[in-house]
Parts: C-alpha cells; sequence; structure tokens
C-alpha cells in the first residue's frame, strides 16, 4: 500500500531528525500530553492493584517504574507496569478524531526506551510524537464497526509501541517498517465487552501491547517479514473495517496527530462526558429535592454503555447511568467521585435505576459528533434539562493550564506531594524548552519524594 509506505517512511524520517525535526510546537503539545499521562500513571498507585503490578517489575534497573520512585526495572517490565498504571483510573489522554488513546499506546514503551538508552527529553517527545502519529493514522484508516467488539487498547497498542521504539532508536525505513508491520500482525483480541463488564485484565491489554512493541522491533532487527497487506488483513478481514488507505497521510506532518488530543477532566470514559457535563450543570439547581427521572439522550458510543449494576471500578467508568447518577448524587465530578465507593452508594444506585437513555442517532459533525442532553425531573415537578454538545478537554475546549494542574495536584497529592509542582515548573510555556535535557534526571526530579 503506497500510503502506508508514505507514512512509515516518513516517520522514519522524522525520528531520525530528532527534536530538531519537529516544530516547536508540537513538542509542546507532545509535553503536556506526555504530564498529563505520567500524573495519571503516579496517581493510579493510589491503587492496590496497580501497587501490585508495579511491585512485580524487576530485573536490570534500565526504566523508572513511575509509581516506586527510585526504582528501576527492565524496560519490557518498567513499560507494562506504567501503561498498566496510565489507563487504570481513565485519565489518560486521547485521540479525538479517532477511537484511540495514541499516548497510552506509545508513551509507555518510548519512555522505557529512552531512558534505558540514555536519551534525552527531546528524543522522548520524538518518539511519542512520532509513534503517535502513526498508530492514530492506522486507527483512523480502519475504523470499526458499531458498536465495537474489539477493544482498541488491544488491538492498537503493539502498533504505537512499536513505532515509538522505533522511533527512539531512529531505524531507518525498512526496519521501520518491518517493525510496524510485524506489531500488527500480534495484534490482540481483546473484546470491548470487558470494559463494560469490569474485567478489569482490561487495563493490562496496553501493556501487553508495549512488551509486544519491544518484540516486533527486536524482531525487526533480525530480519523477521509481515505481510504488507497485514493491516488489511488484521484490521478490515477480521476486524470488519473498511479501509480508508488516504487518511495514512492526508495532510502529513501539516498538522500533527498530537495536536488532535484531549486531556480528561473526568475520571471515566470520554464516550461519557458530554452526559456527565451536562448532569454536573443540573445538580446544582437540583440540591436539596429528590430526583424521580432521569432521561438522557447520547451519541451512539455513549448510548451503548447500559451497564445499571456494575461491579468493579472499571464497569462504573463505563456505565452511563452510573456516571451520571454518581455526579448527580455526589454534586461533583472530581476523580474520587469515580471511586469504588460510588458502586456501594445507596442513593447512587437508586439514581441508576431511573436513568433512560435515548441514541441521539444523528449527531452533528465534528467536533459535536459525541452530544449529550441530560433532562432531570424533580419531585417537586420541575424538570432541568442541559445540552453539551461537546465536553471540555478536547482541541475544540482545550483544558487550560491551571485546569490541567489542578488535575495533577488531584491525582498525585495523596501519592507523590510535590510532583505537581515539579510538573508545573518543568511545563511552563515562559521558559525555553530543553530538549537536550538527559531524560533520566529530569525524572529523578519528577519523583522526588516531598515537596519541592
Amino acid at each position: 500500500m503506497p500510503e502506508l509506505d508514505d507514512l512509515l517512511g516518513w516517520a522514519a524520517e522524522r525520528s531520525g531528525a530528532g527534536a530538531a525535526g519537529l516544530p516547536e510546537p508540537v513538542l509542546r503539545t507532545t509535553l503536556t500530553i506526555v504530564a498529563d499521562d505520567v500524573a495519571a500513571m503516579v496517581g493510579a498507585h493510589a491503587e492496590p492493584e496497580v501497587r501490585a503490578v508495579s511491585a512485580q517489575a524487576g530485573g536490570a534497573p534500565e526504566a523508572s517504574v513511575l509509581g516506586r520512585p527510585g526504582v528501576r526495572a527492565e524496560r519490557r517490565r518498567a513499560a507494562l507496569a506504567n501503561a498498566v498504571a496510565a489507563n487504570w483510573t481513565e485519565l489518560d489522554g486521547g485521540y479525538r478524531p479517532a477511537t484511540c488513546h495514541g499516548s497510552l499506546y506509545t508513551l509507555p514503551a518510548a519512555l522505557a526506551e529512552t531512558e534505558a538508552a540514555g536519551g534525552t527529553l527531546g528524543d522522548l517527545l520524538t518518539a511519542v510524537a512520532v509513534g503517535y502519529e502513526v498508530v492514530t493514522r492506522v486507527a483512523r484508516a480502519y475504523r470499526p464497526p458499531l458498536p465495537l467488539v474489539l477493544h482498541p487498547h488491544a488491538t492498537l497498542s503493539p502498533i504505537g509501541a512499536a513505532a515509538a521504539v522505533a522511533a527512539a532508536r531512529r531505524l531507518p525505513t525498512d526496519e521501520f517498517s518491518r517493525a510496524v508491520l510485524g506489531a500488527a500482525s500480534m495484534s490482540l483480541t481483546g473484546p470491548f465487552g470487558h470494559a463494560t463488564e469490569g474485567a478489569t485484565v482490561r487495563n493490562a491489554w496496553a501493556g501487553a501491547g508495549a512488551q509486544l512493541g519491544f518484540v516486533a522491533v527486536d524482531m525487526a532487527a533480525a530480519g523477521l517479514i509481515a505481510s504488507p497487506a497485514v493491516l488489511d488483513e488484521v484490521f478490515g478481514r477480521v476486524g470488519g473495517a473498511t479501509a480508508d488507505p488516504a487518511a495514512l497521510t492526508a495532510d502529513l506532518g501539516e498538522r500533527y496527530a498530537v495536536q488532535d488530543g484531549y486531556q480528561k477532566p473526568y475520571a471515566c470514559c470520554q464516550y461519557l462526558h458530554s452526559s456527565v457535563e451536562a448532569a454536573a450543570l443540573i445538580a446544582a439547581g437540583s440540591a436539596g429535592t429528590k430526583v424521580e427521572r432521569i432521561d438522557v439522550r447520547a451519541h451512539p458510543l455513549a448510548a451503548a454503555l447500559r451497564n445499571a449494576e456494575p461491579e468493579t471500578t472499571l464497569a462504573g467508568r463505563f456505565s452511563l447511568p452510573h456516571a451520571v447518577a454518581t455526579v448527580l448524587a455526589a454534586r461533583d465530578t472530581a476523580a474520587t467521585v469515580f471511586s469504588g465507593a460510588s458502586l456501594r452508594d445507596p442513593e447512587v444506585a437508586r439514581l441508576r435505576s431511573v436513568v433512560a437513555i435515548e441514541e441521539w442517532s444523528d449527531p452533528p459533525a465534528p467536533p459535536h459528533d459525541r452530544p449529550a442532553t441530560v433532562r432531570v425531573t424533580l419531585a417537586d415537578g420541575r424538570a432541568l434539562t442541559e445540552t453539551v454538545l461537546s465536553a471540555s478537554g478536547g482541541p475544540d475546549r482545550p483544558l487550560t493550564r491551571e485546569e490541567l494542574l489542578a488535575k495533577y495536584r488531584t491525582l498525585t497529592g495523596d501519592v507523590r506531594p510535590g510532583f505537581a509542582d515539579r510538573l508545573q515548573v518543568l511545563t511552563d510555556p515562559s521558559s525555553p524548552l530543553d530538549p537536550g535535557a538527559p531524560l533520566r534526571p529530569v525524572l529523578d526530579d519528577l519523583l522526588a519524594e516531598g515537596d519541592r
């Protein structure tokens, strides 16, 4: 496929040039994405399962395990642990034009490889930006049919990880291409239903993909090849997608995929964010009055998430009834609102039972293609209605620097005091960006114990 050849040739050329090959605004946007996901990785270590996974990371001390300050592990094991942490609370960033978490699939592997190789901050940003470009363009070119059957954390993560590692190693075009195509052949078959059912092994798929990315790069170095038609076979014939090859190269190098990413203000699936935001707008007006009925009209991706009795925090983060009920009960949207305690809250359970969902079958064009209307009927006869066409956090309504820093402080304040202040210094837009700064001291400073 000539478009795929052009994309991978471009990726190899850009990574070969390092940070100097990328515009500074792209590097700064990528730094914001990295900071956001690293904060999610650190903050998730309040969860016992995440701490247990990180404790398993061992081997040669090559790369930082972000939830264990001062502890390093073999790069593949570190990538696995950090990827599990990144998506545990659903606060990692994503890519708005397609169902793809570009940074989750690239950053854990890029971070581990760059640190292990003694690379720089600029090397990390380049690997993430280039890997992000490759995997999101594959996601756009092979959109799966709805409702989703396979989860993109499983299908796409090996591709993103391989592209990021290949970029970090500055592989030549032929080897870069072999790595990405080989990774596509290793695409996992994680069922999307695991998320809605709350099967938490789903949170390990991106970590498994990160490890497969390393495998694919190593196999490419050994000369192993995949079929040049592997994307059509895996995502088309098996996955049911209709190929759009033009999406692989449209505007390539003119607008970078990282510029269309989003950062999450709410700790649940992004499909639910417009409903959460509408419910939050209603919450203040409903204070002190019993809610009798909740009607939600939401775009198809959200309307499909109907589990009204979630049993795990993951299931709750993928439940439209639970997300809306939780926000109305708590009158808050903080990350702690979506914790395990909400699953056992009797008022949340009652509110879930009165949620009625209607699919918004003809949503507007992007960026308003994920809208929601929430209508709450109160016991005093009032009906409160709010519509959100596009939730905050996306490129059309980006979070401010102050909002991002507040998110980082909330996420990490208990487990790593001072971390958010260090990120504030690192990401200061008024300070010169230093791509040549060695990565390991940067990480050591971020992860230092205590206040700055």
